[in-house]
């Protein structure tokens, strides 16, 4: 009988290792918070709370490739660490609108007692991932004000009375 593999490290250890400097980090001048391009960050703010890279368990919430719903990724927490291919779970959601992907990440994240802590920042960006996916509505043509409508309006009358 094969012993599981002992993870190599801690996530305190491993969050040590990688908060200064990783790929992911992106620094501004002026702004006081440091912010993160991680696929699994759900605030993309640089912190062990949102990070995907070192918590056991981590959420992403992304669109699908197909342009309409989202794909929510949990992490396997007992999945040992140098088996890569393995560690996410993936669960897409096609129909419905904000209100049902809102209802399957509080389900995924909070309900089932997987990352409650998440569960307020999962459901805002599944939000606004719904809410860019949605068609544009046409621009209405702007009417003229002020003299120029006064002026608009009082020449065909004028060309009628002629």
């Amino acid at each position: 009988m094969a012993a599981a593999a002992p993870t190599l490290h801690s996530q305190d250890l491993q969050w040590l290792l990688v908060r200064k400097t990783n790929s992911y980090i992106v620094k501004q001048k002026g702004l006081g918070k440091v912010f993160s391009r991680e696929p699994s960050n759900l605030a993309q703010i640089h912190s062990y709370t949102y990070s995907g890279l070192v918590n056991n368990k981590a959420v992403g919430i992304e669109p699908a490739s197909s342009g309409k719903g989202i794909v929510i990724s949990t992490k396997k927490s007992k999945s040992p660490s140098n088996k890569i291919a393995g560690t996410w779970n993936t669960q897409t959601i096609k129909k419905g609108g904000s209100r049902r992907y809102a209802g399957a990440v509080a389900n995924v994240v909070g309900k089932k007692g997987y990352r409650a802590d998440l569960l307020k920042p999962a459901v805002a960006r599944a939000s606004i991932i719904s809410r860019s996916q949605r068609p544009r509505k046409a621009a209405l043509p702007q009417k003229p004000r002020g003299k120029k409508a006064a002026g608009v309006t009082a020449a065909p009358a004028a060309t009628e009375e002629a």
